[in-house]
Parts: C-alpha cells; structure tokens; sequence
C-alpha cells in the first residue's frame, strides 16, 4: 500500500466535501429527516467548518489522503513552537480499517520524535479512532461533554 499526501487545490473541494459528508452520514441519518434537509443541513456544515478551520487554522497545512493514485481522505496539521496540532483526519468509509489512518499518523509521530514536540488532537467521545490514537500512545488530557483533548509525548528512555 503506497500512502502519499497530495497539497489541495480549489478543484479537490468536491472530493472534501464527500469525505465531510461520509463524517456525518450515521448521525445525520437517525434524525429522521429528508434527503433535501439532510443535504442542506450537511452543505452548510460544510461551509462552516471550513470557514472555522480557515480562520482558526490559517497556517495549518491541508493535504489529501492518497492511497495508490486514489483519493480516499483528508488530513489536516497545524505545526506549533512545541506540538504539532492534528486538527482533522477522516477516512472514507470504505477505506477505514486498512491501516491508512495508523501510517498516516505513525509518520507525524516520527517527524514530532525527530523535532522533540507533541502532538494533540481533540476528538468525539464517540469518535471510534480513539481507540486507535490510545493504542499509538495518546492520552487522554483533559474533556468536555463533547470532546475529549488527546495528546502523545515522546519519552526518551533512560540508559542507566
């Protein structure tokens, strides 16, 4: 499996926003509400994320998932003095489960090893990729009702 990331361009916005929408697909479907409502309600989700993480986030570097020529997520990174901040990686259904997340992340946690920094993430409580940040050493840090604020710390080993 060959795993690449690929800079974003204007022309990758509808591919993003299918990876948003397959985000939000299940809880979206309990509501109970129409096709139209649920794709107007998504749309706008949509636009206000993006508005959020483009003011919030003005430096992070946004990427595209690439696994063997084929788009299949989108990663988002935001590198700070002491941490490196993962604001967002999603998966298309489809392509979760297969590892992608697992060596997308490993990489980040080898380029903050090398630079002596953190990494934070702030995830769903429900999110099921918690599993998967506490198995490559994530902590939990602190929460809300929410949220919970995740952080990995490299910690070099004594040689006595």
């Amino acid at each position: 499996m060959n795993v690449e990331l690929k800079a974003i361009t204007n022309e990758d916005e509808a591919f993003l926003y299918k990876v948003y929408r397959s985000t939000r697909n299940h809880e979206v479907a309990l509501w109970g509400w129409t096709v139209d409502q649920k794709q107007l309600f998504l749309a706008m989700q949509w636009r206000s994320q993006q508005a959020s993480y483009n003011r919030q986030f003005s430096k992070a570097s946004h990427s595209l998932i690439v696994v063997d020529k084929q788009f299949v997520g989108r990663l988002l990174i935001e590198e700070m003095a002491d941490y490196h901040h993962l604001i967002d990686i999603s998966i298309l259904p489809a392509f979760q489960g297969k590892g992608i997340g697992s060596c997308i992340i490993a990489e980040l946690l080898q380029t903050a090893r090398e630079g002596n920094k953190a990494v934070v993430l702030q995830a769903f409580h429900t999110n099921p990729a918690r599993g998967l940040y506490e198995r490559l050493g994530f902590q939990v840090v602190s929460g809300d009702e929410l949220y919970l604020k995740m952080r990995w710390q490299y910690q070099k080993s004594s040689s006595c």
